[in-house]
């Protein structure tokens, strides 16, 4: 069998979409942070956004139920890392430890995700779900391996983890995914997983700054994905996920 050959930074979009930290600045929440992230995240927290007008957000969830294309990861695939345990490690010997919600690490474990297409009308899931069937029987299951740790320039106050699938001839295999169902290729899959309860003063943003320029080459998880995901959803944290369909190549189905 050929060898797996993995895209790089010159494929995706991490780079332009990195938050890169001036001297003097410290980590602060957007303002997409404190609406859909924060109230989960920590409720009380003077900073938190309870609603805007005109959007069915309240306290972090949603009205309306949203629909998404994802890539699920194995909890054990992510926990079970060498180097995902060294980093946790790191993050908890850090400064800025106490203001991560760990909690909110262990009650996500089983909804780890990379969203590939979001704002699905229910109306066309089923049809969402054949045409990537087919399209997963042709490639078969795709193998990803996920680099350290990545803050971006939105939702700054939660640290992803970048997806890098592999290659199916000159193109990402997301993107192939994305093509096939009509959305434009986004070239950013992030893992969200550490969620921040406080701001960090300047001494706790240069550690996290330096703890991500020290991680960020390294791949932490190399795994397959058997299958895709359609879900439903009242929040951005995923906590109220629900499974529509699971979508795998032939070959990985049992």
């Amino acid at each position: 069998m050929p060898s797996i050959t993995y895209c790089d930074d010159s494929m995706m979009a991490y780079r332009s979409a990195r938050k890169t930290f001036q001297p003097g600045e410290r980590v602060v929440f957007d303002e997409g942070y404190r609406l859909a992230h924060l109230p989960l995240v920590n409720a009380g927290h003077a900073a938190v956004i309870s609603e805007v007008k005109g959007r069915d957000y309240r306290n972090g969830t949603y009205e309306k139920t949203r629909h998404a294309l994802v890539m699920p990861i194995s909890a054990d695939a992510f926990l079970e890392s060498d180097q995902v345990q060294a980093l946790e490690l790191a993050m908890k010997s850090s400064r800025f430890a106490p203001k991560i919600a760990w909690e909110i690490c262990e009650r996500r474990r089983l909804q780890l995700h990379a969203t590939l297409a979001s704002g699905i009308p229910e109306t066309d899931l089923d049809r969402y779900a054949a045409v990537v069937q087919d399209l997963l029987d042709q490639i078969g299951p795709i193998s990803v391996c996920l680099k350290g740790p990545f803050l971006g320039t939105r939702n700054t106050g939660r640290i992803y983890f970048p997806v890098y699938p592999q290659k199916i001839g000159d193109d990402d295999a997301f993107a192939l995914v994305q093509k096939r169902i009509g959305v434009s290729p986004t070239k950013l899959y992030l893992v969200g997983y550490y969620h921040m309860r406080q701001e960090l003063d300047l001494l706790e943003t240069r550690e996290l700054a330096e703890l991500i320029d020290q991680w960020r080459d390294r791949i932490v998880v190399r795994t397959t994905i058997p299958f895709l995901e359609l879900y439903a959803t009242n929040d951005d944290l995923a906590l109220s996920a629900r499974v529509h369909a699971k979508i795998g190549a032939k070959d990985a189905q049992r």
